[in-house]
């Protein structure tokens, strides 16, 4: 096992001196879609964003390349948050991406949505590589180390430093090399279909829906007693995201967890006592002790029918961590149809999560162990239709899971 500590430079000869070109103006954006539009082949993307910095996940760069010359570096801050004709001469291609499920919420804010698309950190997983991450994968198949060193700066900056631009033309200068490297082995193993089922649904899947209760994913929520303290907490949420959005500043930073946290368990009703608590201090974040001392009051003018449940409002299916409370057949079903997806991934040498969801199994597994449907195999289809597995997944595990239920059946 590699002792190589994370964020240092994956082993390898130095990359060559990085060629790119850096768009901000109209003019050039034209120009870009023109080269791009006379290039064959995929196109290599890649999105730098300011996570934990800024309020949204929108691109604050956007990185290009075709199979040959320079790096196309796209600044969309400056033309308006816009990457103008670029957006349609991109959206009829194949992109070649790494990690695409992460950037294609970005490039489908800026009217960028590939007809069809290349992942190679997905390749890498039906490879069964153990660290998919793009320096690693350039390294193994590459030999050339790329430094992670401005992976999590603020990319809102401007102007970007020099550096910083030579850094994010890296990831997208080798990607084409790398898909001439790790395709052909997807072939070599028989794994191509699979690949490209499971990006052909990156393509076709929208950008999952926001939690119905955002709330409750408060750090350490649940170390709190009633419901008036949930109330504090949700009211102090509601405002530190109000105010983020406002301001555009990612919510932790503008108030810790732990904060909302503390001061929903103690209410504090003055400005002195707010302030006093760890997360509050602090000149910006003094400026807005009005607003959290609001949210706090107005939690504690609710009535008691008013307030949350400490509980929160159950979906379909309960938390898996309390079925063998609430429902032991299901929990037995669930491992027993966990120890079949677990052996199917073994002898692929592929992670479980690849071969099916795990979300998916329990709904499966709670179903088939709640309910007498008429036709168990039918049951599993369905629930395959409504999480839309795809056909190499259903053919993997349905034999598997029909053979599971069925000896459940059996013992009950």
């Amino acid at each position: 096992m590699s002792s190589r500590r994370r964020g240092e430079t994956p082993p390898g000869a130095p990359p060559p001196t990085a060629e790119y070109e850096f768009i901000d103006d109209e003019r050039g954006l034209d120009e870009a879609a023109s080269a791009l539009d006379a290039s064959a082949g995929p196109i290599a993307v890649d999105v730098e964003r300011a996570s934990g910095i800024r309020y949204s996940e929108r691109a604050f760069l956007v990185q290009l390349r075709a199979a040959t010359g320079p790096a196309l570096l796209v600044d969309p801050e400056t033309p308006g948050r816009t990457v103008g004709p670029l957006s349609h001469s991109l959206s009829p291609r194949r992109l070649l991406l790494h990690a695409a499920s992460q950037d294609l919420p970005s490039l489908r804010e800026l009217g960028i949505s590939p007809a069809s698309l290349v992942d190679t950190e997905l390749a890498g997983r039906f490879l069964g590589t153990d660290r998919v991450n793009l320096g690693a994968m350039i390294s193994e198949h590459l030999g050339i180390g790329l430094a992670k060193a401005y992976s999590a700066v603020d990319w809102s900056r401007r102007p970007l430093p020099a550096a910083w631009l030579e850094y994010a033309a890296y990831d997208v200068l080798f990607l084409h090399d790398l898909a001439d490297v790790v395709l052909p082995r997807l072939d070599e193993l028989g794994r191509r279909e699979w690949f490209e089922a499971e990006c052909r649904h990156l393509v076709e899947s929208d950008t999952p829906p926001p939690a119905v209760v955002p709330w409750r994913r408060l750090s350490r929520l649940s170390s709190l007693r009633t419901g008036r303290q949930y109330a504090r907490a949700r009211e102090l949420w509601s405002a530190r995201d109000r105010v983020a959005a406002d301001r555009d500043i990612a919510p932790k930073r503008l108030l810790p967890d732990s904060a909302i946290i503390e001061a929903a368990r103690t209410g504090p009703t003055s400005r002195s006592a707010l302030l006093g608590i760890d997360g509050f201090d602090g000149p910006h974040r003094r400026r807005l002790a009005g607003d959290w001392l609001a949210a706090l009051e107005w939690a504690d003018e609710l009535g008691e029918d008013d307030l949350p449940s400490r509980s929160a409002p159950r979906g379909e299916l309960p938390p898996h961590t309390t079925w063998k409370r609430v429902e032991p057949e299901a929990a037995a079903l669930l491992e027993t149809a966990r120890e079949v997806i677990a052996s199917i991934a073994g002898d692929l040498g592929l992670e479980q999560s690849l071969i099916l969801r795990p979300a998916t199994l329990r709904l499966w597994a709670w179903r088939a162990a709640t309910t007498d449907p008429d036709d168990d195999a039918e049951l599993l289809h369905e629930v395959f239709r409504a999480e839309r597995v795809r056909q190499w997944q259903i053919e993997l595990t349905a034999p598997g899971l029909t053979q599971a239920v069925h000896r459940f059946r059996a013992e009950r």
